[in-house]
């Protein structure tokens, strides 16, 4: 059995080692890479992109900026959200395990209003260490024709 002194001086050893790993994990968590933001793009050749208009399933892809060193992102910590999901849904490209690559399967039968409609695209990155990334940017979509507009979209491929 122990007496009160050194049941006392476990417990400080114990409260040491606790402050002490502590300290570490506040390190690690200072210096661990994050994915910060980005910016997304339309997937494919510029001369014939996938118009952005109902019936097609326009691709595109997230380049994150990093705060160190570049790293292959998770799919599992990645989503993409629209702002009408109705007319404009987007998901993951589940082929793609890094979670960069999102498609919009725009439906035949989607009627943008007032014949065109200005959507906000948001892709969302939870960084290991709980802290949260966004890339954020506004699709156009047209009933004739398609065009990317504003925010960080640029429509390259």
């Amino acid at each position: 059995m122990f007496n009160r002194r050194q049941i006392r001086e476990m417990l400080e050893y114990e409260k040491s080692n606790q402050e002490l790993l502590l300290r570490i994990l506040r390190e690690i968590n200072r210096n661990s890479n994050r994915v910060l933001g980005g910016v997304m793009s339309q997937v494919g050749d510029p001369m014939s992109l996938v118009p952005i208009q109902p019936g097609q399933t326009p691709v595109f892809q997230v380049t994150p900026t990093f705060s160190g060193a570049a790293f292959t992102t998770n799919a599992a910590q990645a989503s993409v959200t629209s702002s009408d999901t109705t007319n404009f849904p987007v998901q993951l490209v589940a082929s793609d395990p890094t979670g960069l690559t999102f498609e919009a399967p725009i439906p035949a039968t989607a009627s943008p209003t007032g014949g065109s409609e200005a959507i906000t695209v948001t892709w969302t990155y939870t960084n290991t260490d709980g802290t949260k990334a966004e890339v954020t940017g506004t699709v156009i979509e047209l009933g004739i024709v398609d065009d990317v507009t504003g925010g960080t979209f640029a429509q390259i491929a």
